[in-house]
């Protein structure tokens, strides 16, 4: 009989739940807090990152959707080689400068929040704050290009720099190109992007 009291004794200390004080409480409310914001900052990072890389990292891609049944692209296999496409579109410069303004300006936006949310220690505030360098470099580098090509005499001029900066398209409104221009072209490119000049496409539109 002792020994079935003893046992039934066990049972309702195992069934016993215990008994947390308010500071107990606290303190594990506070804990789990702290668990869940960052596993959403964390998230957040991971998510704005994926969906940045997304949408830029094939900037090129989109504007050159647009230019590739229409221009004539030049200088491919050597320094003045060309292949000529059909031009269709008068609209193309308009067109590809809002596409890359509105793709950047999203993007932009999106990683400010990121930096704005995170400590300045936190892996997402870093790799958003490198992001925004990189993007504002890019943007730096091209209007230059632009400048100094359009100093050569051609009407007008897009350069369209890949996300990692090793590539870009530069988009000429010009009648007559000759090799000296096209040569000129890809010296001002090289010389403010520090690629080769096979990483240098020239696309006439014209």
């Amino acid at each position: 009989m002792k020994k079935e009291n003893k046992q039934k004794n066990k049972e309702k200390k195992k069934k016993e739940k215990p008994i947390l004080t308010e500071e107990q409480i606290k303190k594990r409310k506070t804990r789990n807090t702290r668990i869940a914001a960052c596993c959403f900052l964390l998230l957040l990072g991971v998510g704005v990152a994926g969906n940045w890389y997304w949408e830029n990292s094939d900037i090129s891609a989109k504007i050159n959707a647009v230019s590739s049944d229409r221009d004539k692209i030049l200088g491919e296999a050597t320094y003045v080689d060309a292949t000529t496409q059909i031009a269709k579109e008068n609209a193309y410069f308009s067109s590809a400068r809002v596409e890359r303004q509105t793709a950047r300006d999203e993007s932009l936006e999106k990683l400010q929040k990121i930096v704005d949310s995170t400590k300045e220690t936190d892996k997402a505030h870093i790799a958003a704050a490198d992001k925004i360098a990189s993007i504002s470099d890019i943007i730096s580098t091209e209007n230059k290009i632009e400048t100094l090509v359009k100093a050569k005499g051609v009407n007008n001029c897009l350069a369209v720099i890949n996300e990692d900066a090793t590539k870009v398209n530069v988009i000429v409104d010009s009648k007559d190109l000759t090799d000296q221009i096209i040569l000129q072209i890809k010296e001002i490119t090289v010389s403010q992007l520090g690629c080769s000049y096979e990483d240098v496409t020239i696309i006439q539109s014209n």
